[in-house]
C-alpha cells in the first residue's frame, strides 16, 4: 500500500525523511533540504530538483548584481515558457518530453557554460555566487525533469500542499503533544489525496466517518477507492434528499 504523503515527526533531522524513505525506488520532487541526500542512491530514489527554488536564489542577487541576475532569470523564465506551452496546447506525457528534449535542452546547456563563466567571477559569498553555487551542486537533479515527461519542472505542487501549515503557524503554536501532530499528519494525509482525487473533501469526511464504523476494509475508505466504490452512491442520496425537500 502507498504511504500518506504526509508525516509527523519531531525534529528537522534526516532520521525522519529516511525511514519514510526506506524502500523507495522512482522519482522524487524535493528542495535541497540536506536530510534527503541519503535517499538518492543507486537503485532509490532519483532526484528532481526544483527549479522555482533556484530561481529564488537569483531572484535574491538582483539587488547586487541587476543585470547578471536578469540574464540568468531570463533564461529560466525560457525553460517555464516551454512548460507552458505544453501546457496550453493540452500535450500528453510522451509529447512533453519530446518538446523539452528539443527546446529545453539547448537552454540549460547554455546555461551550464554561464554559469561556469560566472563561478570564476562572482564572490563565492556573495548572493550571486550563492546562486551560481547552488545551481551547479544541484545540476544534475535540475536536469532530470526534461528525461520523462510525467516530472515537473519544481516542486510547487508540495509547497502548496504545505502551504495551509505554514500559514496556520500565524494561528497556532503547538500540537499540544506528539499524538496531536500525528493525528494532523494523518487527516492533512487523507484531506490532500481527497482534493487529488478531485473528490469533495467535507462530502468524502461526512460520508467515511458514518461508513468506518461497519466498514471492516478500512482501505476502501481511502480517497481514491472511496471515489471508485461509494461517491456515485453519496451523490444519488444527495439527489433524491434535494428532489424531497423540493417537493419534485
Amino acid at each position: 500500500m502507498a504511504r500518506p504523503p504526509l508525516d509527523f515527526t519531531e525534529s528537522r533531522s534526516q532520521d525522519g525523511p529516511l525511514k519514510w524513505l526506506t524502500g523507495f525506488k522512482g522519482y522524487m520532487h524535493a528542495d535541497a533540504y540536506p536530510g534527503y541526500d541519503k535517499a538518492f542512491v543507486p537503485d532509490g530514489a532519483i532526484e528532481v530538483a526544483c527549479w522555482a527554488h533556484t530561481r529564488r536564489k537569483f531572484i535574491e542577487a538582483e539587488s547586487s548584481e541587476p543585470d547578471l541576475a536578469a540574464e540568468i532569470l531570463s533564461r529560466i523564465r525560457d525553460l517555464y515558457a516551454i512548460e507552458r506551452a505544453a501546457k496550453d496546447a493540452g500535450m500528453g506525457d510522451g509529447e512533453r518530453g519530446g518538446l523539452r528534449q528539443e527546446k529545453a535542452m539547448p537552454i540549460l546547456e547554455s546555461l551550464r557554460a554561464r554559469l561556469a563563466v560566472l563561478e570564476g567571477q562572482a564572490l563565492p559569498r556573495s548572493p550571486m555566487g550563492k546562486a551560481v553555487g547552488y545551481a551547479q551542486r544541484q545540476w544534475a537533479a535540475l536536469c532530470t525533469y526534461v528525461t520523462d515527461g510525467r516530472l515537473e519542472i519544481d516542486n510547487n505542487a508540495a509547497e502548496r500542499a504545505l502551504r495551509g501549515f505554514a500559514v496556520g503557524r500565524k494561528n497556532w503554536m503547538f500540537f499540544q503533544r506528539e499524538g496531536g501532530g500525528r493525528t494532523a499528519a494523518i487527516l492533512a494525509s487523507l484531506l490532500r489525496t481527497a482534493q487529488a482525487a478531485g473528490v469533495e473533501p467535507v462530502t468524502y469526511f461526512r460520508d467515511v466517518l458514518v461508513r468506518i464504523d461497519r466498514e471492516r476494509d478500512w482501505e476502501k475508505l481511502l480517497p481514491h477507492a472511496w471515489k471508485e466504490r461509494f461517491e456515485g452512491e453519496v451523490e444519488s442520496w444527495r439527489q433524491k434528499a434535494v428532489a424531497r425537500i423540493s417537493g419534485r
